[in-house]
């Protein structure tokens, strides 16, 4: 499958916390998650989730104290994009409103964005360009 074939597909899930301990814990009770500490990642403390297998599936972002979670953001699902500039356009010719504009993950993780669906929902946007 080419990155032209998954746009749209589901990416990358985020789950926003205030106690990103208590959350791990719960989520590896229930799922048996395990995790891996991102670094450098600019807007708090960010642990990226793996599955049973040691695999990559997600991440759970604790918020840093400066920065309250906004309203309606508690879960956000990234879908695969080919280039986020266009699909932030596209998002806002929709009727969508940004919410995070285009911004470097870090590493090697790719670039992300984040669009408010006229409903208000948070949908990320996530490509590895």
């Amino acid at each position: 499958m080419t990155d032209g074939d998954r746009h749209g597909t589901q990416a990358w899930f985020e789950i926003h916390v205030d106690d990103i301990d208590a959350a791990a814990g719960f989520y590896t009770a229930v799922f048996g998650w395990g995790y891996q500490p991102l670094t450098g990642f600019a807007l708090g403390k960010y642990l990226m989730i793996t599955d049973r297998n040691g695999n990559p599936a997600g991440g759970a972002l604790a918020q840093a104290a400066s920065r309250p979670r906004p309203d309606g953001e508690a879960t956000v699902i990234y879908l695969q994009v080919d280039d986020i500039p266009n699909a932030v356009d596209a998002a806002l010719a929709a009727g969508g409103k940004l919410h995070r504009p285009y911004m470097n993950i870090g590493g090697d993780h790719g670039y992300c964005a984040i669009v408010r669906d006229p409903e208000g929902n948070h949908v990320g946007l996530w490509a590895d360009h």
